[in-house]
């Protein structure tokens, strides 16, 4: 008899694993390196490259001042607990988030005021599916900062797990984040030198 129940395949074929499986696999140490669990997938993810691993720099910068220095309200790359049915198939890993307040947990959906993904080969599973689990979890704001196109995307408002508001940024405009709308910064800063 299988310890796990069987969930359906991807569309792709790959095999999908709820929470159990997962962390049965985990404790046998068969799961290796960094990974996300997305819709019962595990995501490998990548090593990052200069473009990646600079924006997320500059981020984290950037959310350092806009929580006036508090260093445990930046996480960088940490898990969120996802609650509910969600919670089963999910166990996403944003590149950042900004907690409502300093907690010595892994944070929940509703400890998240904002949450980052910065996207230059990711940008299907970014634009995707994580969307709705965002809204979902109670993640009040989600931005995609796409390297690709040198643009920002961000979604607002949730409101019964689905966010209400898909606004779109480039690199010559500025933005804020909802929670501190005094906190501008021009898009153009937050993204890595154009190479030559």
């Amino acid at each position: 008899m299988n310890a796990f129940p069987q969930l359906p395949p991807t569309a792709s074929g790959r095999p999908r694993w709820n929470r159990s499986a997962w962390e049965f696999l985990e404790n046998a140490g068969l799961l290796q390196g960094k990974y996300e669990i997305i819709d019962g997938e595990i995501i490998l993810k990548m090593p990052q490259n200069y473009p990646h691993s600079a924006t997320i720099n500059r981020l984290f910068a950037y959310a350092i001042r806009l929580v006036n220095g508090e260093l445990d309200r930046v996480r960088s790359q940490t898990n969120i607990t996802i609650q509910g049915v969600d919670g089963e198939t999910n166990r996403p890993e944003p590149d950042m988030v900004i907690l409502r307040e300093p907690i010595r947990r892994v944070p929940a959906g509703d400890d998240v005021l904002l949450a980052v993904e910065v996207s230059d080969t990711t940008l299907a599973e970014d634009l995707g599916f994580k969307i709705g689990l965002y809204a979902r979890a109670g993640i009040e704001e989600y931005w995609v900062l796409d390297l690709p196109r040198r643009r920002l995307i961000a979604f607002r408002d949730a409101e019964s797990g689905i966010y209400q508001r898909r606004e779109e940024f480039t690199e010559e405009t500025t933005i804020t984040p909802e929670f501190a709308p005094d906190a501008e910064i021009s898009l153009s800063e937050l993204l890595p030198p154009v190479e030559l």
